[in-house]
Order: structure tokens, then sequence, then C-alpha cells
């Protein structure tokens, strides 16, 4: 892990240089359609701080009573999972969920992590303490005890990203009870592809001086989370801090998004994703700001590397609508060259794509808003982005955005 927490120290210095030059004032006077305020206040109450949870790791907590032995099949997964592991799937990628069905009165997981993973426990649509998970041997570790016995549902979210480490699913353990058939998916997809900002980078934390810790980063506060709920839609969510199209932050060329984005496991070149196994109608690619930490890129080489990134995902998903956005982090000079040269991307692909290509820019971020480490969106950034993703999603493809839970 020596070499991941270097990579991530890298990550933190470089956004840092990006935007202390914002102008509050004027990223303050952008308009933002704010269509429904309450579904927005209510996603963010229900996903507390972790500083208002007492947190705890797997080797502090342990499940008894449990009446039905660890089950991995009675689980909807969503995400990538490389199921090769009779014992359980792994997964690495932000944002990956699994979802179950119970009869009983409290549930356990299974887990192990190669790294220090978080994640999001919701049960019955209630935010529960969030776990952290760093053993790779694994121990039960007990999501909720005490419940009414009767019908219930469990949600686990990874909140940290693909580069923290692997996580193994090895199965819940019911207690006085048992698993029963699974939540069915939703009809709605949405593929998000991206950098720092797309994983919710530092999102809970409130001093843009501080560096990145994982406890703050919580992807389901993150715009594309946000966006899906408010569509509901199941995401898929492929991100990683410090990637770029053409180069990483610091201008290193290596593994950029378009030659990693579809890979099972990001450290795994051998595992490919099939994009059959699960086809979203929507894909949101939000990529670039890191290929302007060294500077402007050059506008050929990069338009080239771009648009062949656009076909790329477009033969993979012919029916796809695909979104193009910028923003909110970067300013001045080099926020007019990443405009001009995505959207003219977008603009010369609109007839051969049959206008199922879409550009949309994320307003400069107001630091009245908050920031989060290492001067990221905060989550309240994040809410806005969300509200004007949906909103422009809900005009081209006609999908309700709910205002329920």
């Amino acid at each position: 892990m020596k070499k991941r927490g270097t990579f991530l120290l890298a990550i933190s210095i470089a956004m840092l240089t990006i935007t202390p030059t914002v102008d509050a004032s004027a990223a303050g006077s952008v308009k933002v359609n704010l269509f429904d305020e309450n579904r927005i206040e209510s996603i963010n109450n229900s996903y507390p701080s972790l500083n208002e949870f007492n947190c705890y790791n797997v080797s502090d907590i342990r499940s008894d009573n449990l009446t039905e032995k660890k089950s991995t099949s009675k689980t909807l997964l969503i995400g990538r999972f490389d199921t090769s592991d009779a014992a359980g799937p792994k997964f690495a990628w932000s944002n990956t969920t699994i979802k179950a069905n119970f009869v009983g009165t409290g549930i356990s997981v299974n887990l192990k992590s190669t790294g220090d993973n978080w994640f999001n426990v919701i049960v019955d649509g209630v935010v529960q303490t969030p776990i952290n998970v760093t053993s790779t041997t694994s121990s039960p570790i007990a999501l909720v005890s005490g419940l009414e016995k009767g019908k219930h549902t469990i949600e686990l979210v990874k909140r940290t990203e693909a580069f923290v480490g692997d996580v193994q699913f090895l199965g819940f353990s019911v207690s006085d009870g048992k698993l029963l058939n699974p939540p069915k998916p939703s009809s709605k997809r949405i593929l998000f592809i991206g950098d720092s900002i797309t994983c919710g980078y530092g999102n809970e934390g409130t001093d843009p001086n501080k560096s990145f810790t994982t406890k703050n980063e919580n992807a389901s506060l993150a715009y594309g989370a946000l966006t899906a709920k408010l569509l509901g839609a199941d995401p898929m969510t492929i991100c990683w801090s410090g990637k770029g199209v053409l180069r990483n932050y610091g201008g290193d060329p290596k593994d950029v998004m378009p030659e990693i984005y579809n890979q099972v496991l990001p450290y795994n070149k051998n595992l490919t994703w099939n994009p059959k196994n699960w086809v979203p109608q929507v894909i949101v690619i939000n990529l670039s700001t890191n290929d302007y930490s060294v500077g402007i890129p050059d506008k050929t080489t990069f338009t080239a590397v771009y648009s062949k990134f656009i076909d790329n995902i477009r033969s993979e998903y012919p029916k796809a609508d695909i979104y193009c956005a910028i923003g909110p982090m970067l300013n001045g000079e080099n926020l007019d060259s990443q405009r001009d040269y995505i959207s003219g991307i977008v603009k010369s692909k609109e007839a051969s794509i049959h206008n199922k290509v879409h550009f949309i820019e994320f307003p400069q971020q107001d630091f009245a808003n908050g920031l989060g480490e290492d001067w990221h969106p905060s989550v309240k950034t994040h809410e806005l982005m969300a509200k004007q993703l949906a909103e422009k999603i809900k005009t081209d493809l006609g999908w309700k955005v709910y205002s329920g839970n």
C-alpha cells in the first residue's frame, strides 16, 4: 500500500494548485435550476458526516445469535464484480452496492479488504453507522441489531474509491431469520466515468487546506450518486482521483482513464468488463481537470484522444446518451480551454451520433458553499451539480425526477 499512498499524496498536492484563484463572487452569481430543494435536502440529511458517528472497524465488533450461515446468492449486486472466486465476489470501484431483503432481528456482513475502505450501511432506508474495513482476513461485522422481527432491507455502499483497495464480499448473516429474494434493480442505469470529483474526494471534509482522508470521501454524496437517486436510477461509478484523458495529474501519461475504465478491478489488467453485463441508457464523462495540472494540453492531441474515447464508449453502448461534462474546479484560461475543447468535440459528434452526445458545464464552485479536502467540491456543491445534471437528463430524455425517498 505504500505505493498507493504516495500516489494519493501527489493527487492531494495537485488539486490544491488548481482551485485557489477561483472568483467566489463570480461563481456565486451563476444561477442553477433548483427544481426540487426538498429532495436533495432529504438525501443529504440521510447521510450525516462520519464525524457525527462513533465509527467502528471490522476488528472492533462481532455479531452473535446468527441463525443463518453467510450467503451471497440472495443479493443484488450493483457495480463491477469479479466472481471468479467461489468464496465471494471482489470489487473496488466507488459506489459499488450490495442489497438484500431479509426477515429477522439483525444482520451482519463478512468482508475482506486490501485497504482502508469505508462503507455506508442503510437499513430500511435509514443510514446507520458507517463501517471501516481494513483487514485481509474476514470477521463478521454487525450492521444492525435489535430490529423488530419482520421484513427488512439492507444496503451496503462503498464510499471509498478504487485506489484505496479491493474488497471481497463473503456474505450476509441474519439473526433470528433468513435472507429473502433479492431486490429488483432499477430499469434506469447511468454510468459515470470521472476523476476525484466523481469519487466525492474529501467531500465530507470542511478544511480545504487539509489533505485527503478516506473517512471523508463519500461517493454516496457525490454528484453522480445524487443524480442517480434523483432519477431513480442505478449508478455504476468508474472513477479514480488524479486520472485524466491524455495525461494524469503531474503530466503522467500512464494508465489514464481511457486505458483503465473497462477493467473490473483496476489493479488487474487481465480482467476486463463485458459491457453486455450491464447496459446504461445514460453515460456521464467528467474528465480532463487533471490534464490541466501542468498547463493547457495540445488541442489537436487532446481532441483526438477524447474523441476516440467517446467512439470507444459509443461502440460498447450504441443506444446510450453520452454527457460530456466539465467543472467545477478549473477557472481562468484553463477553464476557457477546457470548455472550447470539449464543447467543440461534442459539436463535431452531434451529426454522427444522432444528437445523443451532449455538453454540460457545472459552474465554478462557490466558496460560500464550503470546500472539501484539498479544495475539492463540498457536499453542497455536489448537490447543486446533481440538480443541474438531473434537470438536463429530465429535459433531454423525459425521465422523471423523484421527490420521494
